[in-house]
């Protein structure tokens, strides 16, 4: 600490906020009153413009990395310290700051473990970002580092370390009954965070966390904590019911490996997007409250549901309260026209624990098609939910034979390459397990399928065909020549139809650090060379195969820097030209489109850049909201789209229609979810894109993932949406006449499936019954 610097300003005054906040000292602050200021931050080469004007420091950002450093300060670490940062920027973006107690080391003594990651506004809005780094342990602070975005100019007018002080020493309390009043918790005026007055409780037999609040709106909040012996800010996310009553959450922090030993820091993020009220919070040693059920699901067990056949309904509950619930009876009232063939065989249910679920399954029969009101209820002692109606459509069964195997497909044309990614994750019954207990809505039409069966992906050449997608690129892994998930490209070779869908590889190279080399690149050309390029519906761009890279930067670092990447591969397009292939053709994909991003992969020999998920601004900006809507997602792709095919400067851009996201079955309460996914949205976004192909010449369009279950990028047919994504993207690029597109059709419209894991693929063949 140099106290020579009038930028710098060291203070040790208590100051006290108005009401009953509690008090804070200061201490350290950068002010940035005179250029004097950046001799204590630091810019590094991708800031530009940089000056302090009228008592703020401005910036501007021309590269993938800008930051400013801060080496000149000895903060003596303690847990109840955080920073707090006044800036704006013009655009919106993600900000982190670094912070580490050494000097040297690999990447100068920082780590990505020291780091928080922070929201920014955009707009030019003032605002003040407040993170609690918990970092105690690392016992000094000496240096900040500060990192910014890309293609934004900034302004920052302080930065802060401040202190919240205890009155007294720790307390052991575990219990608190707020009544909404969160003065005493609230560290910092705006933030989201709320902390405990300074407590130190041993959570080692207190496994469950309980909270009473009620919300305005569906969101998600966390619980926060801080352990001695470990840096950081801990949090465990769950999702907020946002019907304005206070609710019940009992949270089971001892599946979270951190949740151990004494804490020294305990409290709540609560959402800023919404009004919540906090009345109680506690840590315990089992669940709190009354059960309560809540119908977590009531429709279509399966997809193509035809007049005249058994179909299936399902009621899915789950106790989302606190001790054991049960149920006496539950009830199905069905209107004329549909009939109950069959119901559960124990329509009670004893007592559902705790975050467990019941199934109840009836089997049905509509005499005609149409559209039915079926109405749910369920009756017992304790908190259960409304009684329910949902309306199930029933179609018409086509008139078509029953079949030995997949019917040929028959694939419609299109004037623009239609290439989608496809995720190989599904070799086991178990994997379906979170789509099953979480998201039934989500089943296949293939049912919870064995993707090696070729007769599957037969069934899903069929249904892409038919509905315009020619090529899938298909998630590939590869880490030092051991590899996974390949039963899908297995059973392609396989299938009957294999040459009527293209498939290319995307190289999912999420591989840990020091795992590229230049001989492990050129092992892995070979093996494509020798074991995909020969395929006959192997894709092409520019006449070459193609391969899609996920992650450009990682064989950037692993093998040194652009010129080796480049001298590596331009060996591996060479093999390929010697093998008749014509050489390889390179897509980069990856959010950072900066300018020296955009440079490297031009040096290196990249043809086009892309992405794997395209949300826009508004939805990739943010680092602590959760809750989002598919109609932001329609807003703002075209704009990216716009903005990266600019920034690409020589590369050709491909632009990403997304499918979604919704990954609760695989994160539960720390997913992110966008909401109101509709097939008319999604039709519409697949116009703006062909809109902005067409207007810029692009021969290819890329969809999201066709099967990503337990992410919720899906469009698949499914019980949820039937067929209509994919009809969606058939209206939208098919050429010639819907009258002569083909009836999309249910294996159990032929006599075929169901393809579940156990199931022989000819034992149900429901296709055949006709009910009159």
């Amino acid at each position: 600490m140099n106290s020579m610097l009038p930028s710098l300003v060291v203070l040790a005054f208590l100051t006290q906020t108005a009401g009953s906040i509690p008090q804070t000292v200061t201490v350290q602050e950068w002010v940035f009153d005179t250029e004097r200021a950046l001799t204590a931050w630091r810019p590094n080469a991708d800031l530009t413009n940089v000056t302090v004007v009228n008592g703020t420091l401005f910036a501007r950002a021309v590269g993938s990395d800008p930051f400013f450093l801060c080496r000149d300060m000895a903060v003596d670490a303690k847990p109840h310290q955080y920073v707090a940062i006044r800036l704006r920027a013009t655009q919106a973006g993600v900000g982190e700051l670094f912070w580490s107690g050494l000097l040297e080391g690999q990447y100068g003594g920082l780590t990505e473990a020291k780091k928080l990651r922070f929201s920014v506004a955009g707009d030019n809005q003032w605002q003040e970002i407040v993170l609690f780094p918990f970092w105690h342990t690392d016992g000094t602070i000496r240096q900040l580092r500060l990192d910014l975005y890309d293609h934004a100019q900034f302004e920052i007018d302080w930065i802060r370390i401040l202190e919240r002080q205890s009155s007294g020493p720790p307390s052991e309390t575990h219990v608190w009954d707020l009544g909404g009043n969160v003065s005493g918790w609230q560290v910092y005026p705006g933030a989201p965070e709320l902390f405990a007055p300074s407590v130190e409780v041993d959570v080692g037999d207190k496994p469950w966390v309980t909270v009473e609040l009620a919300s305005d709106k569906e969101s998600v909040a966390a619980i926060l904590w801080a352990r001695p012996d470990a840096a950081g800010l801990q949090s465990e996310e769950f999702p907020l019911r946002g019907d304005g009553k206070p609710h019940l959450y009992n949270l089971h922090m001892a599946e979270n490996p951190t949740w151990r030993g004494h804490v020294i820091a305990f409290g709540i993020r609560l959402p800023h997007e919404a009004n919540a009220r906090l009345n109680h919070i506690g840590i315990g040693d089992e669940p709190s409250g009354p059960g309560e059920i809540a119908v977590s699901y009531f429709g279509f067990e399966n997809g193509a549901n035809r007049a005249g056949r058994p179909c299936k309904l399902l009621m899915q509950v789950t106790n989302v309260g606190g001790y054991v619930q049960g149920i006496r009876q539950v009830h199905l009232n069905v209107p004329d026209g549909v009939r109950v063939l069959s119901g559960p065989e124990n329509p009670s249910h004893p007592g559902i624990a705790h975050g467990d679920s019941a199934r109840f399954v009836w089997q049905v029969v509509a005499d005609k098609p149409g559209s039915y009101p079926i109405h749910l209820s369920l009756s017992g002692k304790g908190l259960l939910p409304p009684d329910q109606t949902a309306i199930f459509e029933f179609t018409e069964a086509p008139a078509v034979p029953l079949a030995q195997y997949v019917p040929a497909p028959k694939p419609v044309q299109t004037d623009i390459d239609v290439c989608a990614f496809y995720f190989p994750g599904w070799e086991s019954d178990k994997k379906w397990d979170c789509v099953r207990n979480v998201a039934p809505v989500r089943k296949p039409l293939l049912g919870y399928y064995d993707e090696s069966n070729p007769e599957c992906v037969d069934w899903q050449i069929k249904w892409a065909t038919e509905n315009g997608i020619s090529c899938f690129l298909v998630d590939w892994y590869w880490v030092q020549g051991r590899q996974q998930l390949t039963h899908w490209f297995e059973a392609y070779r396989r299938a009957k139809y294999r040459d009527l869908l293209k498939v290319a590889i995307m190289w999912a190279n999420h591989n840990p650090p020091a795992t590229h080399s230049a001989e492990d690149w050129l092992k892995v050309a070979s093996h494509w060379i020798e074991r995909y390029f020969p395929l006959s519906g192997y894709y092409r761009i520019d006449g070459k195969p193609a391969v899609f890279i996920w992650n450009p930067q990682g064989i950037r670092e692993d093998l040194g820097g652009s010129q080796a990447v480049q001298e590596v591969f331009d060996k591996s397009k060479e093999m390929a030209r010697d093998a008749g292939f014509g050489g390889i053709t390179l897509i980069a994909m990856g959010y950072d489109f900066s300018t020296g991003q955009v440079q490297a992969l031009r040096d290196e020999g990249y043809f086009g850049v892309t992405t794997y998920h395209e949300w826009g601004s508004g939805i990739d900006g943010q680092v602590t909201a959760k809750l989002f809507q598919y109609d932001e997602v329609l807003t703002r792709s075209p704009v990216a789209w716009e903005h990266r095919n600019e920034l690409a400067d020589g590369l050709a851009y491909y632009p990403l229609v997304d499918t979604g996201w919704d990954s609760r079955p695989w994160h539960g309460g720390k997913a992110m979810v966008i909401e109101d996914r509709t097939p008319p949205l999604f039709e519409e976004l697949l116009r703006r894109a062909k809109a902005f192909c067409k207007e810029k010449g692009k021969g290819m369009v890329i969809l999201g993932p066709v099967n990503e279950w337990g992410e919720g990028s899906y469009i698949e047919p499914c019980t949820e949406f039937g067929f209509e994504m994919l009809e969606a993207i058939r209206r939208i690029f098919a050429t010639g006449s819907p009258a002569d597109w083909p009836v999309n059709l249910s294996p159990s419209d032929v006599g075929l499936g169901p393809y579940d894991f156990g199931i022989h693929p000819r034992s149900g063949q429901t296709a055949a019954l006709i009910l009159h």
